[in-house]
């Protein structure tokens, strides 16, 4: 078994669809590589929804925390994190938030203890988790805090596009003022060092898209973008990796092919049509297009930690969970890219 990953999968909200994509994503092991998966939730939750869905539990391990436990690829770990208290899907608590957190928790000892080296997370309801812990935000700033990292970037990664966001969860009213050069300048060098490191591109070539339209316009419509552009221009000055700030329109109008990113940068590589990835000023801005284009069949992909993580680029979908009607291919992919990535 030398060289097979350890892929921990975190349950989310015990209450949201998080533990129902799991188990169909499961279902269809056999099509995903090689590696050891260690899924960390609640079993009873679990045995709910594959009641619900009508099939069995797989056949795994089951452990408790701090217990050890055999690596075997054909045989998943399960770590069962109990919790006193009854979970209905649909209807979160502060008491299924503090068990999502502690689902992440016991992935976060396994990391600090170089036990995986991938984490693949289910969503969580984030104003359930803040019940019981005020300062949390989301995943990607809790993994930073705990694993002890300053700065890390949200990618949103498919076959056919790849989206890197300058801010997060915040309201668009402060997107603006809250991008500085400190933080672009970060944000570029984690996508280049990502792209180069993780996917394996050596040239990589990024679009940088403008907050107004037009890109301000020479500062007609906003001059956000000036603020940027000494750090763009300085980063370029090596090598021209970034293109930008752009019409985020053009942009991605550009950026928007049928034929994979693999394939098209060993054709197109100088391509000016052609970016490995798009960087952009908000949450909406990057993730519309986005979902157009890789609805299900894409992730999110944290930048700047010591191990790969990714995640389904939706919610707990409390409306619908317990319902079987969630679709599972975003966690199939995160689950997918979570594996190739710690193979590079």
């Amino acid at each position: 078994m030398r060289g097979t990953p350890v892929i921990a999968i975190t349950a989310g909200d015990p209450c949201g669809i998080g533990p129902e994509v799991i188990l169909k994503a499961l279902a269809h092991r056999r099509a995903l590589p090689r590696a050891h998966l260690v899924i960390i939730g609640d079993l009873g939750v679990f045995q709910q929804a594959a009641t619900q869905l009508r099939q069995h539990l797989p056949s795994w391990s089951v452990v408790s925390p701090g217990q050890s436990w055999p690596l075997r690829a054909a045989r998943p770990v399960f770590i069962h994190v109990a919790h006193p208290y009854r979970f209905m899907p649909g209807r979160p608590s502060a008491h299924a938030g503090e068990a999502a957190l502690d689902y992440l928790a016991h992935a976060v000892t396994l990391a600090r203890h170089g036990r995986l080296q991938a984490l693949v997370t289910a969503p969580v309801t984030k104003w359930a988790v803040q019940r019981h812990h005020r300062g949390f935000v989301g995943h990607t700033e809790y993994l930073a805090g705990a694993l002890k990292v300053r700065r890390v970037a949200m990618m949103f990664a498919s076959d056919h596009l790849r989206v890197v966001l300058l801010t997060r969860h915040v309201p668009l009213s402060s997107a603006g003022r809250l991008v500085n050069t400190a933080l672009v300048r970060d944000t570029l060098r984690l996508t280049v060092e990502t792209l180069r490191r993780r996917f394996g591109i050596r040239r990589p070539r990024i679009g940088i898209c403008g907050l107004n339209p037009h890109a301000g316009e020479q500062g007609l419509f906003g001059t956000e973008e000036r603020r940027i552009l000494p750090v763009i221009q300085g980063l370029n000055r090596a090598r021209r990796i970034f293109d930008g700030p752009m019409a985020a329109d053009s942009c991605f109008a550009n950026a928007a092919h049928s034929t994979p990113l693999r394939a098209a940068s060993r054709a197109q590589s100088r391509d000016a049509a052609r970016y490995d990835a798009i960087v952009c000023w908000y949450h909406d801005q990057g993730l519309i297009p986005f979902k157009m284009v890789a609805r299900d069949r894409g992730c999110q992909l944290t930048l700047g930690l010591p191990i790969v993580r990714t995640s389904p680029d939706h919610g707990s979908a409390l409306d619908i969970a317990g319902r079987g009607l969630a679709h599972p291919g975003s966690m199939r992919y995160a689950l997918q890219l979570a594996i190739k990535l710690t193979r590079c």
